[in-house]
């Protein structure tokens, strides 16, 4: 029902998907909100952390690189983009999904120089799916494989169990709180997509990424609509 209510919205919708008064003319908007999106020109080359510099690893790669290969991310997490997620969890405005996939399936043909053998969105654990009706990395994740023509599977990666919010925690205990939160079902391919909405600290696709490769996985990619900033949770 969700998946269907994105595509309708996406195909028949001609006006701008955020200021509803404008033609659309690309990707869903029209041209004054496209270019006034937080576009993140510059990022880490590993974690996409949003840096002043072309190719410069930000610090916290230095430190402790990540199980992740890189982060790609179309959108830095500020205005109007730091509202218009938040609505699509925590209200259903899930209409919102059709432009943002189309927005970063562009982002990636331009910027991939391989492609992943499958995608996989990152799980809720069923009850807080649930409670919420769908999960916003499932359905962005079935609109990118239809667009970039790439498997996905919803199934294989599973969160076994359930753990305090992250967004409630500090960066060391967001890493903590999501040891043993995950599992596998069957066999991977050698290359795969992570797909969530937001990347904060990284943490959830740390975890994530390890147990990928821990299972085989040789090459693991994460594509997020948007980056924040340098965190402060630390």
């Amino acid at each position: 029902m969700f998946f269907d209510k994105v595509n309708y919205r996406l195909l028949f919708k001609q006006t701008c998907s955020l200021c509803q008064l404008q033609t659309a003319q690309i990707n869903g908007l029209c041209e004054d909100c496209h270019a006034d999106l937080p576009w993140l020109l510059l990022g880490c080359p590993v974690c996409g952390l949003p840096r002043s510099f072309p190719d410069q690893t930000c610090s916290h790669c230095q430190q402790a690189i990540p199980r992740f290969d890189r982060c790609e991310a179309p959108l830095e997490y500020r205005f109007p983009i730091n509202s218009l997620l938040p609505g699509i969890k925590y209200h259903g405005r899930i209409q919102a999904l059709g432009w943002l996939a189309e927005l970063l399936s562009h982002h990636l043909q331009d910027r991939c120089e391989t492609w992943p053998d499958l995608l996989l969105p990152v799980p809720m654990h069923p009850i807080d799916e649930a409670l919420r009706g769908f999960n916003q990395a499932e359905l962005l994740a079935n609109l990118l494989s239809q667009k970039l023509q790439i498997r996905c599977d919803s199934g294989q990666l599973r969160k076994a169990h359930r753990r305090v919010k992250q967004m409630t925690l500090s960066a060391s205990a967001r890493r903590n709180n999501l040891k043993g939160a995950f599992s596998i079902r069957g066999e991977l391919p050698q290359s795969v997509a992570l797909i969530d909405d937001i990347m904060t600290t990284g943490a959830t696709a740390d975890e994530i990424a390890g147990l990928l490769k821990n299972q085989g996985v040789s090459h693991v990619q994460v594509w997020v609509l948007a980056r924040t900033p340098e965190p402060d949770l630390d």
